[in-house]
């Protein structure tokens, strides 16, 4: 049977009003009603750890692609597993790699980034070459899944890595690295996305040669984006908050939330409308959608920012956090995942329905 998106090229919206009031209310849930200790000490890690399983699951546990609330469950197999590994990561990173306690929770995030990227690294940019050699698809998960620990191993913990974590832990090497990785992901979710066409255009020699070009387009790219958000931060600066000190560290681990951004019109654009397909030039077609995205994250920022400095969404004891230590990632990541893993698993059913006959 093919199926059309419900509401045709507006999809997007009901899609984001939905995903909207239902991350809000898991939010409010989360910070107002939990309190700020829950949410920093265990939200923030459980929601990155179940978008990393969500993110493996949609890779190497594929559920077949048609509207079917079958999918649900994958939600608990995720939940779950994001738990299980929030404890399990906890005590491994504490009794056997040694990192010092107040470097935990951040070797928690440095770890989720990671997950983030290349749990999904191979299929958007390889087309899954890297790993063709392992046959079971549960046997590429834990292929990665080790990957990760690997680089997680050398980048933060090793005392002549990136971040120094069991030496003398560099804050900003390591806040540099996420917040430009974090573009580097949103370079890959815009390849796997909204470059899709152009790329899949491209005669490539060979799937090794086509991830070759995109991996270092990808990471130089994330690093130009965070120097860019950088400046644009010192443009702000002035007028957001002109009482504020912002040391590099501090800039940089804004870049991180900002690099957060592009995920809902990424995702709500480039699965729940016509994705711009109604030109028929694929240069002028991803470059409508790169420019569309472009021009709502720049508007989801400047709206995000003003919502919750007036209303007060993320006050603590009725105080409003700096513009720069504010909720951003936490609320991206919240409201977008749900219409992704709902596209993953679930097969978008509501959105969709059975194709007319014309």
């Amino acid at each position: 049977m093919e199926y059309e998106l419900r509401w045709g090229k507006w999809t997007w919206m009901p899609a984001l009003v939905i995903g909207t009031i239902i991350g809000a209310i898991i939010l409010w849930l989360d910070f107002q009603q939990m309190g700020i200790a829950w949410h920093n000490g265990y939200y923030m890690a459980m929601l990155g750890y179940y978008v990393m399983f969500s993110i493996c699951q949609s890779h190497y546990f594929k559920v077949k692609p048609e509207p079917s609330w079958d999918g649900l469950a994958r939600q608990w197999v995720s939940i779950t597993s994001a738990v299980l590994i929030f404890y399990v990561n906890d005590w491994m990173m504490r009794e056997v790699v040694g990192i010092p306690g107040n470097l935990v929770m951040g070797g928690q995030f440095f770890f989720i980034v990671l997950g983030f990227f290349f749990f999904g690294m191979d299929d958007f940019m390889f087309k899954g070459a890297l790993s063709k050699w392992i046959k079971k698809d549960a046997v590429k998960a834990i292929f990665w899944f080790i990957i990760i620990w690997v680089f997680w191993y050398i980048l933060f913990a090793a005392s002549w890595g990136l971040s120094r974590a069991l030496g003398v832990f560099d804050a900003l090497a390591n806040n540099i690295f996420l917040g430009s990785f974090q573009w580097t992901i949103m370079m890959s979710m815009m390849i796997a996305i909204t470059w899709r066409d152009f790329l899949e255009s491209i005669k490539w020699k060979s799937d090794i040669q086509r991830g070759l070009v995109l991996l270092p387009f990808s990471l130089i790219m994330g690093l130009v984006l965070g120097y860019i958000c950088v400046f644009f931060i010192d443009v702000i600066q002035p007028f957001a908050d002109p009482d504020a000190m912002l040391s590099s560290v501090d800039k940089w681990h804004h870049v991180l939330y900002m690099g957060t951004f592009p995920l809902i019109p990424i995702i709500l654009f480039g699965i729940y409308s016509n994705h711009f397909n109604a030109i028929p030039d694929v240069k002028k077609k991803v470059m409508a959608r790169t420019a569309f995205i472009a021009s709502m994250v720049i508007l989801g920022y400047f709206i995000f920012h003003l919502v919750t400095s007036e209303t007060g969404l993320f006050a603590v004891n009725g105080t409003n956090p700096h513009w720069f230590h504010s909720q951003d990632l936490i609320f991206n990541f919240t409201v977008s995942i749900i219409p992704l893993s709902h596209h993953w698993f679930c097969g978008r059913v509501w959105f969709l329905r059975s194709k007319r006959k014309t």
